[in-house]
């Protein structure tokens, strides 16, 4: 996927970039996982109802256990509400410091239901914005303030604060 920043259309190959609202929503626990929950919003008001059955699908992949040497249990989940497609971005952090991603996309027809992206769907833009803020929280909390007493700051640090700040505004 190209998430969503435009097709060949009357000659124009790219709809132009704008910025699009991102909200942090409510962590999610699933089992002894915390997940830091966002949405990206192409347009309108978000329905997270539409991503209840991506989402459960996206948490099936999640590794276990949750906890081991090099993996405090600690990733993000990322509903992605876009022009013509829904995605789901599960990361958890790993390995201390890798972040394995998966992607998960539905497109918006009645028959249509959640699989795992393939081929060149990937995340996108808007996802980079939040992938590298968590990516500095977790930097500035775990790996320099140790993995067991960088994991409650890691999860009450809101990254994603300057980047919904200009989004929305």
């Amino acid at each position: 996927m190209i998430c969503e920043t435009g097709s060949l259309h009357n000659g124009d190959f790219m709809e132009p970039y704008r910025p699009r609202p991102i909200s942090r929503l409510p962590l999610l626990r699933p089992g002894d996982w915390t997940l830091k929950r966002y949405a990206i919003v192409y347009d309108g008001e978000f329905n997270a109802e539409r991503f209840r059955s991506g989402e459960q699908l996206a948490v099936s992949m999640l590794p276990s256990p949750a906890v081991m040497p090099g993996r405090i249990g600690v990733g993000i989940l990322i509903d992605h509400q876009g022009r013509d497609v829904d995605y789901v971005v599960i990361a958890w952090w790993d390995r201390e410091n890798e972040l394995p991603i998966r992607v998960f996309v539905r497109e918006r027809h009645a028959e249509a239901t959640w699989r795992p992206a393939r081929g060149a769907e990937s995340v996108c833009v808007w996802d980079l914005e939040i992938i590298w803020a968590e990516r500095q929280a977790y930097v500035a909390t775990v790996l320099t303030g140790g993995l067991n007493g960088g994991r409650l700051a890691y999860l009450h640090d809101d990254a994603v604060a300057p980047f919904a700040l200009r989004t929305w505004g």
